[in-house]
C-alpha cells in the first residue's frame, strides 16, 4: 500500500470526503496517512486502545476498486476513531477496568451509520476508568496525554477521543457526554464537540454506566477539529430511520437538516462569562469577549444574560447523579484494580448523608474546600422519596433558566466550557467544580457544543488573589505555566436546534481563525520533543 504525504492528516473529514470523492487521493492514500500519525504520536500520547488497520486496509481499497461504492456516501473513505464505550464489531470494551472486557459481535447503530456512510474505522479510544471523572486514565491503558503538553489532562471522559483528533490521527471521532465529558476535552485539546438535545441520538450501542438513573442521561456526539465536521456526523448519526430495531430516542419534532443555515443576524445570543460559582481564567474571558466581536460582526444581537443559580443546579446534578450512593460502580468494578481518584471517588459516594454535614464541617471547610463542602453534602445515598423530591427540584431550577432565557428573547447562549485550560494530571475530582460550566447543560439537557477559540498567552495566565477557595488555589497552580494551551468556548442552544447551535459554532471557529493564537493543528508541538 502506497504511503503519501503527511499533509493529508491535517485535513479535516469533511475536506478529505471531498478530495476521495473527486478521485483527487484515494481512500487508502488518506487511509495510509492517518495510520502513519496513528503510529507516530500514539506511543506519545496513549489515546488509541485498539486499533483495526488491517480491517481499515482493505476497506478503503474497496472503496477504492469500486467507486460506486462512494455514491452518496458523505463520509467517502474519512478516517473515524471510536470512544471505547461504544460496540465496534470486533473490538471490545473495558471501560478502563481489568475485570473481563466485554467483547462486541457486532456494530451497534451508530458505528453501523458512520460505516455505511463511508467512513473507515481505525480503532477505540481511551476513556477514564468506568468514565466517572474529567481525566483520562485507568489501570488498563493509562494515562491519555495532551497533545498540546505532554505533562497536561485531555480531560474525559471523551479524552482518548479528542487526543487523537487533536494529534491528526483521525478526522472525525465518536464521543458520548453526561457531565462535560465532549466540551471538557474538547476545550482542552482545542477540537470541536457537539452534545446533542437529550434523546435526539439513540443511546444503545455502548457499554452503560449509571445504570438505570433517567434524569441525567448520556448523550452521543461528533468530535473533531472543524465544526463543518459536526455538522457532517449529524446528517449521518441523527438521520430519521424508521427501520431502526433501538428504540431509546425520541422523535424530534425539529429533524436536522445539515443543508440549511441559519443567518446570524437574525439571532439573540445571550452571553454571561461568570457563573457566579467559579470565575475563569483570563484566557477564557478574553476568547468570550472576542466571540463577542466576532458575532456582533455579523450582526448577531448581543444579550448580557444573569448567571443561573449554578451552586443549586450543581447541587441537584450531583445529588441526582450520586442517589445509588456509588451502589452500580461497586458492582461493575468488582475484580478490577483500581485507579486512585476513582476509588476516591466511590468511598465518598457511599457515606451516608446524615454524616456529610460533620465531615464537610471537619474535613472540608477548614482546609478552604467551600465549593467541595456544598456539593459533598448534597450527594450521597438516598431513598426513592428523596430522590423524587430532588428530581421535581431540578426539574423547577431548568424551568427557571428556560423562563430567563425567554424573558430576555435569546435564542443561544455563548458562556466558557470550564474555568481553566487543560488540568494538570491527578486533580480531577478536586477540580470537579470548575466543570460548572458544563455540568449545567447536562442538567438542561440542551444541545451545546464547544468550539475552539484560542491559545492562553504568556502573562494572561492567573489572575486568581486574594481569600481563595481551595478549588480556586489549586485553578491558580493550574493556570500557572499553561501559555500556549487551547481553550475553547461553549455554544447551547434550545431543544432540538442544533442546526442554530452548529451555526453559530461556525461563525465563532471563522472568526477565531483569523488570529495567530488560534489552535490549529499547524501549530501543535511536534511530539516527543515537548
Amino acid at each position: 500500500m502506497q504511503r503519501t504525504s503527511p499533509k493529508l492528516w491535517q485535513h479535516g473529514a469533511a475536506q478529505l470526503a471531498h478530495l476521495i470523492a473527486s478521485r483527487e487521493v484515494s481512500a487508502s492514500e488518506v487511509t495510509a496517512a492517518h495510520i502513519d500519525r496513528v503510529e507516530q504520536v500514539n506511543p506519545h500520547i496513549h489515546a488509541m486502545t485498539e486499533t483495526f488497520f488491517d480491517q481499515a486496509i482493505a476497506t478503503a481499497k474497496q472503496l477504492d476498486n469500486d467507486p460506486s461504492l462512494l455514491e452518496g456516501q458523505p463520509l467517502r473513505g474519512v478516517p473515524i476513531s471510536i470512544k471505547e464505550c461504544f460496540r465496534v464489531a470486533g473490538g471490545k470494551t473495558t471501560l478502563g477496568m481489568t475485570s473481563p472486557a466485554v467483547e462486541h459481535p457486532t456494530d451497534g447503530p451508530h458505528v453501523a451509520r458512520l460505516r455505511q456512510a463511508g467512513g473507515i474505522i481505525l480503532g477505540m479510544t481511551n476513556v477514564p476508568q468506568l468514565m466517572i471523572i474529567h481525566e483520562t486514565r485507568n489501570p488498563v491503558f493509562g494515562t491519555t496525554r495532551n497533545p498540546w503538553n505532554l505533562d497536561r489532562s485531555v480531560g474525559g471522559s471523551s479524552g482518548g477521543e479528542a487526543a487523537i483528533l487533536a494529534a491528526g490521527g483521525t478526522a472525525l471521532g465518536l464521543g458520548s457526554d453526561l457531565g462535560g465529558s465532549i466540551r471538557l476535552p474538547s476545550h482542552f485539546c482545542g477540537v470541536a464537540g457537539l452534545k446533542t438535545t437529550s434523546r435526539r441520538l439513540l443511546r444503545s450501542g455502548a457499554v452503560a454506566n449509571l445504570r438505570g438513573m433517567s434524569w441525567l442521561e448520556y448523550q452521543p456526539g461528533p468530535m473533531a477539529r472543524h465544526v463543518a465536521d459536526l455538522r457532517l456526523a449529524m446528517q449521518v448519526l441523527a438521520r430519521p430511520n424508521r427501520q431502526d430495531q433501538w428504540s431509546d430516542a425520541e422523535v424530534s419534532p425539529l429533524e436536522f437538516n445539515s443543508e440549511t443555515r441559519i443567518d446570524i443576524s437574525s439571532l439573540r445570543i445571550g452571553v454571561y462569562d461568570d457563573d457566579g460559582f467559579f470565575p475563569v481564567c483570563p484566557a477564557v474571558k478574553r476568547a468570550i469577549a472576542e466571540g463577542i466581536v466576532g458575532l456582533e460582526a455579523r450582526g448577531a444581537t448581543i444579550v448580557k444574560l444573569e448567571p443561573p443559580k449554578t451552586l443549586e443546579m450543581l447541587k441537584s446534578y450531583f445529588a441526582i447523579a450520586s442517589a445509588d450512593g456509588g451502589r452500580d460502580f461497586r458492582r461493575l468494578l468488582k475484580g478490577s484494580k483500581l485507579d486512585p481518584e476513582v476509588a476516591r471517588l466511590v468511598r465518598l459516594a457511599a457515606l451516608p448523608r446524615w454524616t456529610r454535614p460533620l465531615i464537610a464541617m471537619l474535613a472540608l471547610a477548614p482546609f478552604g474546600k467551600r465549593k467541595m463542602a456544598s456539593l459533598f453534602q448534597a450527594s450521597g445515598p438516598r431513598s426513592a422519596d428523596s430522590l423524587w423530591q430532588v428530581t421535581w427540584q431540578a426539574a423547577q431550577q431548568v424551568t427557571q433558566v428556560f423562563q430567563a432565557w425567554d424573558e430576555a428573547n435569546v435564542d443561544v447562549v455563548l458562556c466558557p466550557v470550564h474555568a481553566t485550560p487543560a488540568l494538570k494530571r491527578n486533580c480531577a475530582v478536586d477540580m470537579m467544580p470548575a466543570a460548572s460550566y458544563s455540568v449545567l447543560m447536562n442538567l438542561l439537557g440542551v444541545p451545546c457544543g464547544a468550539v475552539p477559540a484560542t491559545r492562553v498567552r504568556r502573562g494572561e495566565t492567573s489572575d486568581r488573589s486574594g481569600k481563595l477557595d481551595a478549588s480556586e488555589r489549586l485553578a491558580a497552580k493550574i493556570e500557572a505555566g499553561s501559555a500556549g494551551l487551547p481553550v475553547g468556548v461553549q455554544v447551547a442552544g434550545r431543544y432540538w436546534r442544533e442546526d442554530q447551535v452548529l451555526d453559530v459554532m461556525e461563525a465563532l471557529e471563522s472568526h477565531y481563525r483569523m488570529d495567530r493564537l488560534y489552535p490549529d493543528i499547524t501549530h501543535l508541538p511536534k511530539l516527543g520533543d515537548q
